[in-house]
Parts: C-alpha cells; structure tokens; sequence
C-alpha cells in the first residue's frame, strides 16, 4: 500500500513525486511514455532550445551593428540544431530519474486505469494506495477540416523533429505556441504566415502589449491574419491548398495547427473511482485540488487552469503538502507569471487592462519604453516596454505586463511584489542595479506615481 500514487510524469507528476519523497511517504510514479511529459519531451525545453539556437542566428544578423563584421550566407543545420536539442532532453530526462531515484521513488511504466477508488492497474501491476494524484496532462485539439497527417499537416510535436526547414509554413492559432514558432521559424528564414480566428493574436493577453508584438512580427516579415480560419486544407504533390474563412486561398509547404490543448485521461476509468469531469471536460476539482473523491487529486493541464507547466509544478507540491500534511495550500492563480518566448519576449502577471474595466476595478497605468533604459541601448534591444496597472491611491499593483528583451526573466520581480502585496513605492524605493533592463520596471513603477526619472529621453519615440 503506497501513501500516495502519482499517474504521470510531466512538470507536475514528476515534482509531487519528488515533494512527496522527501517527505518520506511511499510513492508510486505511474507513466506510459518518458519521463518529463510534454514539457520535457514536447513542449517547453525542446521548443526553448530550438528558439535559443534562433536567438545565435539573430545575433549573427545584427552582428554588424555592434561593429562585428561577418562574411558569407548564415545558414541553418537543423541536423545540428536537433541533436543540440536531443542531447539536453536526454540530459535533463535522466536527472529527473536519478532524482526519483534518491527520493525512493517507485516508477511504474504502462496505462493507468481506475479499478475503484483506491487501486488502479498500471503495466500488469495493481496498485493501492491510500490517496492519488492524477497529473495526466493534456495534447492538442485536433480540428475536424485540419487531419494531422505528420508531414504536411502537422503540430508541434513534429516541427520539434524537423531535419529540414520547409521553405514556408502556415500557423494555425495565434496564441503562445503559435507566436513562438512563428519567431523561431521565420528567424530561420522560414515564409510564416499566422492564421487566428480572433481579433488579434495572444488574445487573452495585455492588448497594448500584443500590438507591439504583432507590429514587431510583421516588421519581420511575418504575415498575420486575424479573423480568419481555415476552412480546409488539401495536400497535393507535397504542398498544402488551403481554403480560408476570408474567400481567400493560400499555398503552403506546411501547416502547423496550434488551436488549442484538450486534457488526456489515457482511458483513466475516472467512472470507477467516482471522479467528475467539468462542462468544459476537465477534471473538477476544490481549490485544494481535491477532486470529488476526496482522496484524489487532480493537477496541472488535465483540471484546465492557464496550462502552464509552473503552475502544474506548483500543484504538484501544494497536493501533496494537502496530503500529508493537512494543510489546506490554496494555489493563487493571480499570481501566477505568463512568459511567451516570442522575438522581444513577453512576460505577464495579474490582471489586464480589460479585465480590471470589466471588473470596474480603478486603476491607473505607469508606463516605460525600453528606447529610454540605457542596458537596452547597449544590447540593442530598444523595442519594448514595460507597463504597471495599480491602484491610483494605494499604489496596490494589479497587474504588470512587459514586451522586450529578457521580459520573461523582469517578470519575477513583479510576481514577488504582487506575490507578498508590495506597492509601486516599493518597486520604486528599491534599488536596481545599473546599467540593467530591471530598471525599466522600477520607472514603470514609479510612472504610476507621476516620478518616473528617465522617461523624458524617449519623448518622440512611437510607442
């Protein structure tokens, strides 16, 4: 009998594990693919390392501006930039085993699936325990008029195995996923074109701060239709026709569908341990993770939530310090950061401007351009900016949204604040060292306030 049975190994699975194991209660690690899940595997390390080797590539372009002469046609290996990419998923996958490893964790390979509440069968084996943790993830949506062949019409999952760069590519969805590819591919010098059904990409996202993305991205040469679907697509000789919701028609070499994720429950018998599902065919759970069978938790993408591998991660650690610790860990999702690893970056917590005027909460906006922060001249990084929503009296910050270089690294300072109910005075008060990009917050900050120091060096620069 385990104190605890963990189905699936993602960002969340693997680290209630871990949590669990230093405590010293019995685990159980139950996964049927590798070791990291998505994220691991599919999703944010391989992505991030595919963008970093994007990021040497634009370095090499802009090199001249630093007086860095380069000569001949920069060119892409992707035979090199896959197996970069292979060799740290392999790296990090094997340390997350050696981990499970020295925390006494039992890994348990196969399909999990509920007999009852208390036992699920898992690789010919049937386990008990005494609580569960069901941390199943999810994959993407597949769209009814889009059939992923693996070839031409594909997901993420494949452009991550690309050994070749196709000569264009069609996006389907212009949310995080989609605005990530599209910025590795086309520094690439993939052709990329965004095809979004809503009025603009990242939808749910600060407004201000997606129109400097979109603007930037089509300043790249990346081609945005918003409004717009895909109403068929048809592969012929190798190349993909497709028909759009515009009367349009357009060619392409490939196209990416990135429309969504949907929870994967690997049929989990969720039935026979009494556990309900949603309306939107999630995972219902309180807001201790507790499904409707108390003894079961559910965590990370396949309960819904901002599907963020962070907060799955963070619910990981809070089910289990629930569990064997009676406590009642509450996670506080306005807190939780959102970075997009676009070209500037994008990092984001708390609410947006439209979520505050809907909530007919008042507010008041300190802005700053990073045109005006000495660090990102240097860098050369003067697109961006830095925008601080807060109270007009107490100066409470409610949300603060950052385009530019290193975005998703300045965000930290502000989910702190936020975090521990600091005000725009104490983002201010606080000294940053100089010269950085950290500064550009703290005259964000202090622009709340009417006291920003440097934002009249950026007067004239179109924002």
């Amino acid at each position: 009998m385990f104190d605890i049975a963990i189905i699936g190994a993602g960002p969340g699975g693997y680290v209630a594990a871990l949590r669990a194991g230093q405590n010293g209660a019995r685990v159980a690690l139950i996964e049927k693919n590798e070791l990291g899940g998505v994220c691991l595997n599919r999703g944010c390390i391989p992505t991030k390392a595919f963008i970093a080797s994007a990021h040497a590539a634009f370095a090499v372009k802009k090199a001249s501006e630093f007086g860095v002469r380069t000569t001949g046609k920069i060119e892409i290996d992707m035979q090199a930039v896959l197996a970069r990419k292979n060799a740290i998923v392999e790296t990090l996958r094997g340390g997350i085993e050696k981990l499970l490893k020295s925390c006494n964790v039992k890994l348990l390979k196969g399909d999990a699936r509920f007999v009852s509440e208390n036992e699920v069968e898992a690789g010919g084996e049937k386990i008990k325990a005494k609580n569960f943790i069901i941390a199943t993830g999810s994959s993407w949506v597949e769209l009814p008029a889009l059939k992923i062949d693996g070839k031409n019409i594909v997901t993420s999952d494949e452009v991550l195995d690309f050994s070749r760069l196709p000569k264009s590519i069609a996006i389907v969805g212009g949310g995080v996923v989609g605005c990530e590819f599209a910025c590795m591919l086309n520094t690439f010098g993939v052709q990329v074109t965004i095809i979004e059904a809503m009025p603009s990409i990242l939808p749910m996202m600060e407004k201000g701060i997606t129109r400097f993305l979109a603007r930037s991205m089509k300043s790249d040469g990346i081609k945005i239709l918003t409004e717009t679907r895909v109403e068929s697509a048809v592969v012929e000789e190798g190349r993909v026709f497709c028909r759009l919701s515009n009367g349009e028609s357009m060619e392409t070499s490939k196209l990416m569908v990135a429309a969504g994720r949907r929870p994967v429950f690997f049929d989990l018998g969720l039935d026979a341990a009494g556990v309900v599902l949603s309306e939107r065919g999630f995972i219902k759970t309180d807001a201790y993770l507790r499904t409707s069978c108390p003894h079961i938790f559910a965590i990370g993408d396949c309960r819904g939530g901002r599907m963020l591998a962070h907060e799955a991660s963070a619910e990981g650690v809070a089910a289990v310090d629930n569990i064997l610790n009676g406590s009642s860990v509450e996670i506080e999702t306005d807190f939780i950061p959102s970075p997009v690893f676009t070209f500037p970056e994008i990092g984001s917590v708390g609410f947006t401007s439209d979520e505050l005027k809907e909530k007919g909460i008042v507010f008041k906006t300190g802005r700053f351009p990073y045109a005006a922060c000495g660090k990102a001249l240097c860098d050369g990084e003067s697109e961006g900016q830095v925008m601080v929503h807060a109270d007009p009296q107490s100066g409470r910050i409610y949300g603060v949204h950052v385009f530019g270089k290193d975005a998703t690294l300045i965000i930290a300072e502000a989910v702190l604040a936020i975090k521990n109910a600091l005000n725009v005075a104490a983002i201010e008060r606080t000294i940053h060292s100089h010269p950085t990009l950290s500064e550009a917050l703290a005259e964000a900050a202090a622009d709340v306030l009417g006291m920003a120091i440097h934002k009249q060096r950026a007067q004239g620069v179109k924002s």
